[in-house]
């Protein structure tokens, strides 16, 4: 039962570790979408960010084997493990919760971006059409060599 705690400890840890990269990737990201980051590598971060993502559905997927198995149950973790679980557990609330808000920033300010870059191109779009009212198309009727007079 103690490798059992001990290997769902291990994941917790890894989970946790996991979560912390994917707030640190969404630090930067916020970072560049704000203009702050030199490195403007925006679809990089994307990707990093999907792999910590995956990483993470995994690790979940091997601790619901663990649970799902029976063979490890919260009210019966050793004490010694039961509060380094509490800990991880709070440490990645946490961190979710700071993530979150990041994330909710994160889209706010995309979504103003993306606004405003509708709406540059809606006056482009009038701009040419304007122009377009001010150009004479000018055209000449056809002219056949062999018409009947």
């Amino acid at each position: 039962m103690i490798d059992v705690e001990k290997e769902m400890c291990t994941f917790l840890e890894k989970k946790l570790d996991k979560f912390r990269e994917y707030q640190s990737v969404t630090e930067r990201m916020k970072q560049a979408v704000c203009g702050n980051d030199e490195n403007n590598d925006l679809q990089g971060l994307i990707n990093r960010r999907q792999r910590c993502i995956n990483a993470i559905e995994k690790i979940n997927s091997s601790l619901e084997k663990i649970l799902k198995n029976g063979s490890v149950k919260f009210s019966c973790i050793s004490k010694k493990y039961k509060g380094w679980v509490e800990s991880c557990l709070s440490n990645i609330k946490e961190v979710m919760t700071q993530v979150d808000l990041m994330d909710r920033e994160l889209v706010t300010i995309v979504a103003k971006e993306g606004e405003g870059i509708k709406t540059e191109l809606l006056n482009m779009r009038n701009k040419r059409q304007v122009v377009r009212g001010y150009h004479t198309n000018k055209r000449y009727p056809a002219k056949f060599l062999d018409t009947r007079r």
